[in-house]
């Protein structure tokens, strides 16, 4: 399907029109390298240093030798890939439409356009990285094998004024009862009614709620039986467990009780796990980012998350991290994405303000 674009916009800007390339360039997590060499371009041509694509796919620029010396004062990074799924955009005078203009496109085209403006004092990189969509994450893994920034800014939609400070981290579960394959007229060993016991078992201990404080765990997968055979008892049943772990919580402890409540029969494997991640207010990158907002005419607030991001990564190797970008997050990951132009423009302004005034941490 060929994508529908109004392109003659009034007053469109270079930032404006780099963002919509970027949104128009499909990068499906694992297909990025378009919109990598799109960003290496725009780098380029705002002066950046060093500008490269590494050996993960991820695209790299700098003010500095980053290479040289892998200690830069501030990292700017944020995800070249999108979730797969129906791909239309639309741009008009308020602002773009389509896959990954929220998650995370305008993100990352804001950290682009402002790193070009950072003091040359301030050692500064800033980074698109592959697979953050996947469970891989796969560009974040690489990148912080040996890049080793003081301190780093994660691009995720924040609504312009919210702060991130904290994620939840995630443990994934791969689970199948086992029973035995039978006519359904007979008392046979049901893994249904068993998937069921344990589900029981761990809503009571996990009941449903939404604070940061607590565990929110969903089934997201189950495949067992057949349609055309619904007299069969089926042998078998596969589901997966999405568990969100804040991190005040033992992540040790939560899996060992996954592991521990499954009944005869079913079988748990952890597939993947990471914990969750929170940044102290008083913390100075906070402090800066929250005076960076108020410059602009913006009301901070600080954000705590229940999904995940590769702040999680950074965090988790002691980088103090906080995310922050333009839109709505509850419009990620569906086909209603969309980010208003003043909203981009105001997150490069911030972006801007903050870079300014950072002071370099020893």
């Amino acid at each position: 399907m060929k994508n529908h674009v109004v392109d003659k916009m009034p007053n469109s800007t270079p930032a404006r029109k780099f963002l919509s390339a970027l949104v128009r360039t499909k990068s499906f997590s694992g297909s990025e390298a378009d919109a990598a060499k799109l960003c290496a371009q725009r780098m380029r041509e705002l002066g950046y240093l060093h500008v490269r694509m590494d050996e993960a796919g991820n695209v790299l620029g700098a003010n500095y030798d980053y290479v040289r010396d892998v200690h830069p004062d501030i990292l700017l990074f944020s995800h070249l890939d999108t979730v797969e799924g129906f791909w239309e955009v639309h741009e008009d005078a308020q602002g773009i439409s389509g896959r990954g203009a929220v998650d995370a496109k305008g993100c990352l085209a804001s950290y682009i356009e402002a790193g070009a403006h950072a003091p040359s004092y301030l050692k500064v990189v800033v980074a698109g990285v592959t697979e953050e969509e996947a469970p891989t994450s796969k560009g974040a893994h690489s990148l912080f094998k040996w890049l080793k920034p003081k301190m780093a800014i994660n691009g995720e939609p924040s609504n312009c004024e919210g702060v991130t400070i904290a994620y939840k981290g995630r443990i994934l579960a791969e689970c199948r009862t086992q029973g035995e394959a039978a006519h359904a007229g007979m008392n046979a060993e049901n893994p249904i009614e068993r998937t069921i016991e344990y589900y029981e078992k761990l809503r009571s201990h996990f009941p449903r709620h939404h604070t940061f404080d607590s565990v929110i765990f969903n089934v997201t997968h189950i495949d067992y039986g057949k349609r055309e055979s619904l007299n069969v008892i089926p042998a078998h049943l596969d589901f997966f467990i999405d568990a969100r772990v804040p991190p005040s919580a033992d992540m040790q402890k939560i899996i060992q009780f996954f592991k521990s409540s499954a009944p005869n029969g079913v079988n748990v494997k952890i597939t993947e796990h990471f914990p969750g991640c929170e940044m102290q207010i008083s913390h100075p990158l906070v402090r800066a980012m929250v005076a960076a907002v108020r410059s602009q005419g913006g009301a901070p607030k600080y954000l705590k998350k229940s999904g995940g991001a590769d702040m999680n990564i950074s965090m988790a190797l002691g980088i103090p991290t906080i995310a922050y970008g333009p839109g709505d997050s509850k419009l990620d990951h569906t086909n209603k994405e969309f980010l208003h132009w003043k909203d981009y423009e105001f997150s490069i302004g911030v972006l801007k303000n903050l870079l300014q005034n950072l002071k370099p941490q020893s």
